[in-house]
């Protein structure tokens, strides 16, 4: 082709592309026409990882963003973005010659021009950080410069056999990333959302259908790691792809709002918006073929999409006022963390915008985030949210859960199977609400819920090979049919489908909890194998055992670094009738007992209410409780504010009359208090052994009760709490593979 177009630079460079995909389409003896090649580089992903892991070491996450960018620059080089002088033939050739010439001449001349045709955003980040071939002030790691020469080698061997990256699978762009972090087990790959969970609840929310109407709507992940939730939304919606080519005049303004949010502070924090924002170039990969001339206008949309934020408050501190600029659709899979959300907490209360944002102050991370997105929405806007069974079962959520029934009317709880999430053992729920326009205003329509047993996905493996048993479909299309008729839902449509149930709107208002699988009997559950799994092999047992000594060590080391020193305490007696009020319940006969109803009554167990009745006394609804069992192992459980209850014989209840003295760090003075002891069965705790328990709280200067203190206490003996049910977790789910494996074993020795 000539060097000189009659035609203008952006028409010349879409002739010339026009003219590759015609010539790619032809058959090389020109008797046919196929259509042009789509390149599936997962296997030269793959090479380059494994690579750079075995040369250098290095985590799997940092491995990763260095093929990313090793990657990239090989895109945009056959993308014609990079000039001649410094794109990938360039570097290639001087690397034939001297690899530390090569790595050189890539680190100031090439990786300096990417920079300026993709610059930093307003936080500071682009779409390349690889931290192995260059140094922390960006200057060439020469050490690394055979193993640049090796990683080179693999690109063009790859260009060779299959041609250039400028056509990449679709299904490519979705597993590129989840095929490298989900093996960062205790990093990213733990939280990292599968790839089909992140397509159903696409799917759920209609973002995938033609018809969708996105023009003027807002479109938020506010903890978006990667970028999964946005970029998979463009993959899946070809009008959505679309908006993002330019206009006539070289702009590009698509007609709605994607933003997704993450923080951090160190290099090495800036890492999941960088691969974000390389997640999404690599999307646009066909329109920015086509329009090379465009990338600074690129980097921009990139940019506007993703936002790291540099405080400790991250995305809890981007508080949103203005209606206008909330958001029509929130997807996201918050953080599940308890540990160290003291101190988020606390520099919420000292942060005058933020200060009155989070009334509820449920515990952890999680509690917080689905503050912050009932928040964020607009009235009428739906969220589709992945929350961790703590959320839908603790008592302490009960909060939580009124807030959301307050502003929300709750649309689905979806069940997700244990380790939807590689090596959490926890089962997630998927949960979709829309933004009421009334606080208050009762809920009129039932509740969609499903169980979900498989995802398409063999969950106890790492490679998560891909299996024909998958409920989400079915989940997915049975909910589109709920949401066109939320009011009357036809009852037909759900009726041969034991994995879904809609249920009252009731139930879930009134009940103590909304963990919705308990609402299944084990007969239904064993009908539709729910939990079902294939036998276990020798590998995944090996990866068992790994886990649950790394959850071990994990709760040994938080025993270990605890500083529970403080120089001021101040001793009170649980007699003390300006601090607390002691009283043990009445005798319950059975007949008494309710299955359902508005008053849960607890007895011997006070984890879990025996049953439900009509209270006998006014119950102090502004005041939270701690419960004590009278008999068995002196097991203790916090009723908090608001919530109505009634005990029996068998169970006492101590209030908190001074607000001074938190009721989680009573819990936690008592359970230090039964350990030193040693209590047992042969301790009855009737209100007379009750009232002489002393217990030591701290206190300030002045002789004030030390809130901070307390809280900051409780919160690390809750967060020990949740470890050790982890621990358990993962003990008793090995306990069962192990059955599986040797019985399976068993089986094959005789045959």
């Amino acid at each position: 082709m000539s060097l000189f177009h009659p035609f203008g630079k952006g028409e010349a460079s879409t002739i010339e592309h026009l003219v590759e995909d015609i010539d790619a389409s032809i058959s090389k003896d020109c008797s046919s026409i196929r259509s042009a090649r789509v390149i599936d580089p997962t296997p030269l992903a793959r090479r380059l990882w494994q690579t750079i892991w075995v040369a250098t070491g290095k985590s799997p996450v940092k491995c990763l963003y260095n093929v990313v960018e090793l990657f990239i620059f090989k895109f945009l080089s056959d993308l014609g973005i990079l000039p001649d002088d410094i794109s990938f033939g360039r570097v290639y050739a001087k690397a034939q010659d001297d690899h530390e010439d090569a790595l050189d001449y890539y680190a100031r001349n090439t990786r300096e021009r990417i920079y300026r045709l993709f610059p930093m955003g307003e936080d500071g980040t682009t779409i390349i950080n690889g931290t192995i071939f260059v140094t922390e002030n960006n200057r060439p790691n020469l050490s690394q410069s055979i193993l640049f020469q090796r990683c080179l080698d693999h690109l063009h061997r790859h260009t060779e056999a299959f041609g250039s990256l400028t056509k990449i699978d679709k299904q490519f762009k979705t597993k590129l990333y989840e095929s490298f972090l989900k093996q960062e087990v205790e990093a990213l790959g733990q939280y990292f959302t599968p790839r089909k969970v992140i397509q159903s609840m696409i799917r759920m929310a209609g973002i995938d259908q033609l018809s969708f109407v996105f023009t003027g709507k807002r479109i938020c992940d506010p903890f978006c790691g990667v970028g999964g939730f946005l970029v998979e939304m463009l993959n899946m919606n070809d009008r959505m792809m679309a908006s993002y080519i330019p206009n006539s005049n070289g702009g590009i303004s698509p007609p709605f709002v994607i933003e997704g949010y993450d923080k951090g502070f160190e290099r090495d924090d800036e890492r999941t918006i960088i691969l974000a924002k390389s997640n999404m170039l690599i999307y646009l990969a066909e329109i920015l073929f086509k329009h090379p001339q465009l990338a600074p206008e690129f980097a921009g949309i990139l940019n506007d999409t993703f936002m790291l934020f540099r405080d400790n408050l991250g995305t809890f501190g981007h508080i949103i006022t203005n209606e206008e600029e909330k958001f029509d659709v929130i997807m996201s899979n918050p953080p599940y963390v308890t540990s160290g959300s003291s101190i988020i907490k606390e520099q919420i209360a000292k942060t005058p915008h933020t200060a009155n944002e989070y009334p509820v102050n449920g515990l952890g991370l999680e509690s917080l985030s689905l503050e912050w997105i009932v928040k964020s929405l607009k009235k009428d806007g739906k969220a589709y949210i992945i929350i961790p069974d703590g959320i839908l079962g603790r008592i302490h959520g009960g909060k939580l859960r009124r807030h959301i029934l307050r502003e929300c009317y709750l649309d689905a709880v979806v069940s997700l199977p244990a380790r939807t999430f590689f090596a959490n053992f926890e089962r997630t729920y998927i949960l979709a609400l829309t933004k009421k326009h009334e606080a208050d205003h009762i809920q009129q329509h039932p509740v969609f819920t499903y169980l979900v047993s498989h995802i398409g996905e063999r969950l106890t493996s790492i490679a998560r090979e891909d299996i024909e048993e998958d409920d989400l479909p079915e989940m997915e299309r049975l909910f589109r049919i709920f949401e066109s008729n939320k009011e009357a839902p036809p009852k037909t449509s759900f009726a041969n489908h034991l994995r879904c149930k809609i249920q009252p709107f009731e139930r879930f208002r009134d009940e103590p909890h909304w963990v919705v699988d308990r609402w299944w009997t084990q007969e239904e559950k064993s009908v539709l194998d729910d939990d079902g799994q294939a036998a276990a092999t020798q590998a995944e047992l090996d990866s068992g055992f790994g886990d649950l000594q790394s959850a071990i060590k994990e709760y040994e080391h938080l025993v270990e670094s605890a500083d529970d020193f403080h120089e001021r305490f101040v001793k009170v007696m649980l007699g003390d009738k300006n601090l607390f009020e002691l009283f043990i319940g009445r005798r319950v006969l059975k007949k008494e007992v309710k299955q359902e109803g508005d008053m849960p009554i607890y007895s011997a167990n006070v984890f879990e209410p025996m049953g439900y009745g009509t209270a006998t006394r006014i119950p102090h609804f502004k005041i939270p409780s701690v419960l004590w069992g009278i008999d068995g192992n002196f097991d203790f459980n916090i009723i908090p504010e608001g919530e109505p209850f009634e005990t029996t014989d068998h169970c006492g209840a101590l209030r908190m009359l001074d607000p001074g003295i938190l009721p989680e760090y009573v819990l936690y003075a008592l359970h230090q208090h039964r350990r030193e002891e040693n209590y047992n069965r042969s301790f009855r705790a009737a209100l007379t052994n009750m009232r002489r328990i002393e217990i030591s709280v701290p206190v300030r200067r002045d002789g004030t009760y030390d809130l901070e203190r307390q809280r900051v206490i409780a919160d690390r003996f809750m967060l020990l709490q949740e470890k050790a049910k982890e621990i358990e977790r993962r003990k008793d789910w090995l306990n069962s593979r192990l059955e599986s494996y040797l019985n399976e074993n068993r089986w094959a020795k005789k045959a």
